[in-house]
């Protein structure tokens, strides 16, 4: 059976279900008509001998798989041997399983060409899974490279002397490793909002003067990149001017989900508690805020809302999940 070029074209999900068949040999003449086939060939497509004479087997091989076969074939007749991937119609399933063939010239003088065609199903299919997650690794990496140096930009833009910049992008670089191991953690499953935003207060001490509440809720990872930062931002406002400065201070976080799947939306409500009051709005704006105000609108399609109470800060985030 002549086969075709070691890169055919995308399969249509080739069924994995089904145990690998066994190994078929065949001969081939040198024009590309079936010469001689064993029996496991009718096993797997079901062709009768007259049906496969010629190239009456083609008609078990994908359409797409067609052309690369007479490419190939011609091509090996003047290499002297090939060795292609193709898809073949099983009868028991009436699926597409992946197959690779592999033939010489024949050492005699008819001309013919032998080989064997073995089931590579299992392996296509892992090794499709490890290229997706090179493809999936390769993107994070991209994604990640890219917020640091925004990171880094942006707090340079905001940084008055290499002290304060220091201290901030350590700060901002130390709440986006954080997130990164909850993504890391988590994988396929998404990080927990609540995971986050507990890592964030511990890492600042806040202790019980913080409280939160809300479902699980479940980040991928752009979103848990963005909300991160965002959380880190708020939390180190609050200690720096707004809640936590103040030894009566406290902060409630809240969220819950509005609308069902592929159109769900985040809510989360950030409140702060002065009791003394005193809070007022900044005067320039500067990195967390230039975050909340149009990064996270540029980003993920957040809606945020800010009210910078004489009783403490308000923020409120809404945000589409899928």
């Amino acid at each position: 059976m002549p086969m075709g070029d070691p890169s055919p074209a995308a399969p249509d999900a080739p069924d994995s279900r089904t145990a690998p068949s066994p190994p078929i040999g065949w001969r081939a003449s040198a024009t590309g008509d079936r010469v001689d086939l064993s029996p496991g060939w009718s096993a797997l497509t079901g062709q009768s001998a007259a049906d496969s004479a010629g190239i009456g087997w083609m008609a078990c091989v994908h359409p797409e798989d067609h052309g690369l076969i007479l490419k190939g074939w011609h091509r090996a007749r003047t290499t002297g041997s090939f060795a292609a991937d193709l898809r073949i119609l099983v009868a028991a399933s009436g699926t597409y399983r992946w197959f690779r063939a592999q033939a010489t010239a024949a050492a005699d003088a008819s001309g013919d060409w032998i080989g064997t065609t073995m089931d590579i199903t299992d392996l296509v299919g892992k090794l499709s899974g490890e290229s997706a997650l090179r493809a999936a690794l390769h993107h994070r990496i991209r994604n990640t490279l890219a917020v640091i140096r925004s990171i880094a930009r942006r707090t340079a833009e905001n940084s008055d002397t290499v002290e304060e910049y220091r201290s901030h992008f350590d700060g901002r670089l130390a709440a986006f490793a954080r997130t990164q191991s909850h993504i890391m953690r988590t994988g396929a499953e998404g990080v927990d909002l609540e995971g986050l935003l507990a890592d964030e207060l511990l890492a600042n001490q806040v202790g019980a003067r913080a409280s939160y509440s809300g479902p699980e809720v479940r980040l991928p990872p752009r979103l848990a990149d963005q909300l991160g930062i965002a959380l880190h931002e708020l939390t180190d406002n609050a200690v720096q001017y707004g809640a936590f400065a103040r030894e009566d201070g406290a902060l409630q976080v809240r969220w819950w989900i509005a609308g069902d799947i592929p159109q769900r939306v985040l809510h989360l409500e950030w409140r702060e508690d002065v009791p003394d009051g005193g809070i007022v709005a900044p005067e320039s704006e500067g990195f967390g805020l230039e975050l909340l105000t149009r990064s996270l609108h540029y980003e993920v399609d957040a809606q945020v809302a800010l009210d910078f109470a004489d009783a403490g800060l308000a923020c409120s985030i809404r945000v589409p999940l899928d």
